[in-house]
C-alpha cells in the first residue's frame, strides 16, 4: 500500500471511498471523470438504463441503481480483520 500512497500523494491516483461514492454518486462520478480527462455524460450515472446486452456474473446488478443498503456490512467481519487492517496501515478503517 505504501507505493500506492506515494502515487496518490503525487496526484497520479485518485482515492475513491465506497461510502462517499454511494452517498453522492453523481458528484463522485464527475470527479473521477475530471481526474481522467473525460467529459461527464448522464449515462455514467444512469448506467442501469442501458439496453445493451450485459454478459457478466453481475448482469442483474448492472440493471439497478447504486444502493446504500450494503454500507457497513463489512463490520460483521471486523473481529477477523485485525491482520488485514494492520497490513493496510493507517486510514484502513471506514
Amino acid at each position: 500500500m505504501a507505493a500506492g500512497c506515494g502515487l496518490a500523494d503525487a496526484g497520479k491516483v485518485l482515492r475513491v471511498h465506497h461510502e462517499e461514492l454511494v452517498e453522492d454518486f453523481e458528484a463522485k462520478v464527475r470527479r473521477i471523470l475530471e481526474f481522467v480527462g473525460l467529459d461527464f455524460e448522464m449515462a455514467c450515472v444512469e448506467f442501469y438504463k442501458t439496453e445493451r446486452s450485459v454478459r457478466t456474473a453481475s448482469s442483474e446488478q448492472v440493471r439497478q441503481p447504486i444502493y446504500k443498503e450494503g454500507i457497513d456490512h463489512w463490520r460483521h467481519f471486523e473481529p477477523w480483520l485485525g491482520a488485514l487492517k494492520e497490513a493496510l496501515g493507517e486510514g484502513s478503517n471506514a
